[in-house]
């Protein structure tokens, strides 16, 4: 027994190192928070609370862009799968892990033959066992390296998806602010035409204003009210638009914080799209699937060297209740030397070096696409930036011109075209200001 476990100890002395057993942990992004089951919803939230246990925040009150990040973060589908995916991860890089552990049983076991009375006999047995048995060394350490690039690999999923949630919230957030306020800018235009409308009547009334413009102002008022009307179910399609991103059902238009001011950034491209392949997490994953294909293509090269296995184990057993009086221990090495197998490892090279090809070829499609899309962003900010100071000064004197049309009209040296341009022209410049800033 003490022979044994000297050699049982020099065998586990020499293995490569495998690490701790990873414990599955529930996966958590930086600002993520875990869904709750609960029962179907009506009206309401999927989940109440984040994962510290703290409250959601309420979605008939008013919400900030960061209560919503939150909802959405809490109830999303995709979120909870990438966090599985995780799990499942960890899992399987501890089930490669244990390939390097010794196992060990117990049992018993009895017979009895029923025979004539002199010829009844019967047997039993008792035994324990631990045995420690590897097979490919080079491999099993190389499953392992593998395992923990999946694990890897599944984080930056979560990270992902983390981010798209919160493009996606961040998008429908503004949305539903721009048609908001296309909703004020519609309400005040109405309020102008409303003013027009009753003035020409009263002019006409006096007999300083023909038919006419009582009637096109008429027109301009229901049209007004019109556009209105648009606006306002506008901000009701991109409420439900935002409620379905947050992953909530309700009929009631969601009431959000107005931004007033928004961050600037002193960027260059360059630096713009070096950030973004050093820090989206899908970029980092493409290079894990590189890496994962390197592994595999010298997984599958390895099948032209030989297979080194590593074997020991005790038994003790005995027949007499639990008293073990025979034992038995064995160290064994094996050396096995591949010479011909049908061309398997041949075609399982070639078919690594297609996947190691492929997974670069896709890598350098991503890094197209994410320069491109970084291009589109900084030249989209930078239009800003030039264009909303231009807007707000056309606003400005939209307004001024339309006070100048009004008061002409209204002391009758203007008529009715000229005022309606200039109100047109000031909620042109007002919309398309909003059109810059959001």
């Amino acid at each position: 027994m003490k022979k044994f476990t000297l050699v049982l100890i020099g065998i586990l002395a020499v293995l490569p190192a495998v690490g701790k057993v990873v414990q599955p942990q529930p996966v958590q992004p930086s600002t993520a928070v875990a869904a709750q089951p609960s029962s179907p919803v009506v009206h309401g939230l999927a989940a109440t609370t984040r994962a510290d246990g703290t409250q959601l925040p309420d979605v008939n009150g008013t919400l900030s862009l960061q209560d919503c990040i939150d909802l959405a973060l809490a109830n999303s589908p995709a979120m909870i799968a990438a966090q599985l995916a995780a799990q499942n991860a960890r899992v399987n890089l501890n089930l490669a892990k244990s390939q390097f552990l010794p196992t060990a049983s117990a049992g018993f076991d009895s017979r009895y033959n029923m025979g004539t009375p002199v010829h009844d006999s019967g047997s039993s047995n008792t035994y324990a066992t631990a045995s420690l048995n590897l097979s490919g060394l080079t491999d099993l350490a190389r499953n392992v390296k593998m395992k923990q690039t999946t694990v890897e690999q599944a984080d930056l999923k979560v990270q992902s998806v983390e981010q798209d949630i919160i493009r996606n919230v961040r998008k429908s957030y503004y949305v539903l602010l721009s048609a908001q306020r296309a909703v004020d800018i519609r309400t005040q235009s109405k309020a102008l035409y409303q003013d027009q409308y009753e003035r020409t009547s009263e002019y006409y009334r006096l007999g300083l204003c023909p038919k006419v413009d009582v009637t096109t102002a008429e027109v301009n008022l229901n049209n007004e009210s019109l556009r209105l009307i648009r606006a306002t179910n506008a901000v009701k399609t991109a409420s439900a638009a935002l409620a379905n991103t947050l992953g909530v059902t309700t009929p009631q238009v969601l009431s959000v914080e107005m931004i007033e001011d928004f961050d600037t950034l002193d960027l260059t491209l360059e630096d713009a799209v070096k950030t973004a392949y050093e820090h989206r997490p899908d970029v980092q994953v493409a290079h894990l699937e590189t890496r994962l294909s390197h592994m595999q293509l010298t997984q599958a090269k390895a099948g032209y060297f030989p297979t080194l296995g590593i074997s020991a184990g005790y038994t003790k057993s005995g027949t007499s209740g639990l008293y073990l009086d025979t034992e038995n221990a064995h160290v064994g090495v094996s050396l096995e030397i591949p010479l011909f197998n049908a061309f398997r490892t041949y075609n399982n090279v070639k078919q690594a070096q297609i996947g190691l090809e492929s997974t670069r070829n896709s890598t350098r499609g991503l890094l197209n696409n994410v320069f491109l899309e970084v291009q589109k962003a900084y030249i989209a900010l930078n239009e800003a930036a030039q264009s909303i100071p231009l807007a707000k000064l056309n606003v400005e004197k939209a307004k001024e011109n339309m006070e100048l049309a009004r008061g002409r009209y209204n002391e009758g040296i203007g008529d009715m075209i000229a005022l309606k341009d200039a109100e047109v022209a000031y909620t042109d410049a007002e919309l398309s200001l909003l059109m810059g800033t959001f």
